[in-house]
């Protein structure tokens, strides 16, 4: 089951509550905790110095013991040592801000590699529990804060009949508990479900064509294996936190779904459209969150009505999966937001959208637009991102470039440098623009070539030749332009003045010229 880990106010506050006590705070205490906390960074970290102020007494020691312990990254000998270093170091006082770093950078590994990749099952795991977290204490009927330990603690496992279903909260614990209508058939519109307390689970089967409209309290996440034209009716569910197609048959249709509710595809091996209709969507600046996870059939999801899409990409139960395929169609998108920590191949469709936000989306992007005029473009520097650009000026800014966090160019070969580089499809030289930000800590200015030496750099014997002559004419902390082949090519050099995998490279296929005025750094 996938981890939604996405632009969500609540995660920071929840992040605390599991680091230093293993629980979710009940409704109204995390209610409260949402308020004290705000939703800026800044109003997180004095929340974060203030909850961990409650733990002081405990030793250095003690204190990397019970964090790294709440995460489920220990046994790890050297890295609580070096925990207990660092707490040392910035002082006891700062130990909440210390929890919070440090669930925010676990989130954040659930797709790494190389040395990091230990942690790779802990990251799944503590996102995992961050979401039902915030889903049980988001419940008004939890009134008493979760049992110490993992809030997935299996409940009850309860089957619906082909009759009129009535599931009360008494028939249900106070953990997770699963109600399954896995026949198609078995879930209808008279059927009443109340998960009580804890994070819940359906899991139902719908017949092509069906129309469904359950009664549903208290039952955080629903799972549809949809047949061909069937439709999910949330009109009647409070509490859902999230709404998945587990695989369909064919189109399909959610309806009726409350804004606060993420909704996402998963397991889907073959195309289909699924068409999402967000109740009380009809004011000018609704934001709605949508995820994938194991989607790999070229699905589409359509959502309209929605000014604000945030797009979360995560890994699902399938190991071999690691890139989700997605169209995405928004006709009233202004902004697109794209997160997570999976690789994203998508078509991006929407007339009035100006802005796709991929500055924290943490895996390669390979995105084309269709149907948009214009549109500002974030992208960061940590994998090889290929966008493909559409009708109008269009600005992409890439940030990170040429530092320590940014992905490693690979200098090997001429064909291992290029495929490497982030690519920019259809960029126009005089129409579109490029912004380059350097994660150098000196900043980055263009390098000043004459055209006899780009002359020379054009006439290399390969592209790593080309690069290379480019890193050494330009020098340390600068930015070179340069033409090879039939595309133009921007080198953002770190603060050495010859080619290194630290550095970055940024591709304009196809552009042979390429106007001052269309391309800046910083």
């Amino acid at each position: 089951m996938p981890a939604i880990i996405g632009p969500f106010p609540d995660l920071p506050v929840m992040m605390l509550n599991r680091a230093f006590n293993n629980q979710a705070p009940s409704n109204a205490v995390f209610n409260s905790q949402l308020v004290a906390a705000g939703t800026t960074t800044q109003g997180n970290m004095a929340f974060a110095f203030q909850y961990g102020a409650g733990f002081q007494g405990l030793s250095e020691d003690a204190l990397a013991s019970k964090l790294l312990g709440n995460m489920g990254v220990l046994p790890n000998a050297s890295l609580q040592t070096a925990l207990k270093d660092y707490l040392v170091a910035v002082g006891k006082v700062n130990v909440g801000i210390v929890a919070l770093q440090l669930g925010e950078i676990l989130a954040g590994l659930e797709s790494a590699a190389g040395d990091l990749a230990i942690y790779r099952a802990a990251a799944l795991a503590w996102n995992s529990e961050l979401r039902d977290s915030c889903h049980y204490s988001s419940n008004p009927a939890n009134t008493f804060p979760s049992d110490v330990g993992s809030i997935n603690m299996p409940g009850t496992t309860l089957s619906l009949t082909a009759g009129d279903d009535a599931v009360s909260s008494a028939q249900t614990t106070n953990r997770g508990d699963t109600i399954l209508a896995n026949t198609a058939g078995l879930l209808s519109s008279a059927d009443v479900v109340d998960g009580g307390r804890g994070v819940d689970t359906l899991k139902a089967t719908l017949a092509a064509a069906a129309v469904v409209s359950p009664t549903l309290t208290s039952v955080e996440k629903v799972f549809i294996t949809a047949g061909a034209g069937a439709e999910f009716s949330a009109a009647k569910a409070t509490g859902l936190a999230e709404l998945w197609v587990d695989a369909a048959a064919g189109a399909a249709t959610f309806s009726n779904v409350n804004l606060a509710t993420t909704v996402g595809i998963q397991n889907s091996g073959a195309s289909g459209a699924l068409t999402v209709k967000f109740a009380g969507s009809s004011g000018t600046a609704d934001k709605a969150n949508v995820a994938f996870a194991d989607t790999t059939g070229g699905d589409e999801i359509i959502v309209a009505g929605i000014e604000t899409l945030n797009v979360w990409s995560t890994a699902g139960s399938l190991a071999a999966t690691t890139t989700n395929q997605v169209r995405i169609t928004a006709p009233h998108a202004e902004k697109v937001v794209l997160s997570g920590s999976q690789a994203l191949t998508t078509t991006v469709t929407g007339a009035k959208l100006s802005v796709i936000d991929a500055s924290t989306l943490r895996a390669a992007l390979d995105l084309t637009l269709a149907g948009t005029s214009g549109v500002s473009i974030s992208l960061n520097a940590l994998a090889a991102h290929a966008v493909a650009l559409g009708d109008g000026a269009d600005t992409v800014s890439i940030g990170g470039l040429a530092g320590m966090a940014a992905l490693n160019i690979d200098i090997s070969t001429a064909a291992t440098l290029d495929a490497s580089a982030i690519e920019v499809v259809g960029f126009v030289s005089g129409a579109d623009m490029v912004r380059l930000t350097s994660l150098n800590f000196h900043p980055t200015a263009k390098a000043a070539l004459g055209s006899s030496e780009l002359a020379g750099i054009a006439a290399s014997s390969s592209l790593l030749a080309a690069a290379t002559m480019a890193a050494t004419t330009g020098g340390a902390n600068k930015a070179i332009a340069f033409r090879y082949g039939g595309d133009t090519y921007i080198l953002v050099n770190d603060g050495a003045a010859t080619l290194g995998e630290n550095d970055s490279l940024v591709k304009l296929t196809g552009v042979t010229a390429l106007a001052d005025a269309s391309w800046a750094v910083a």
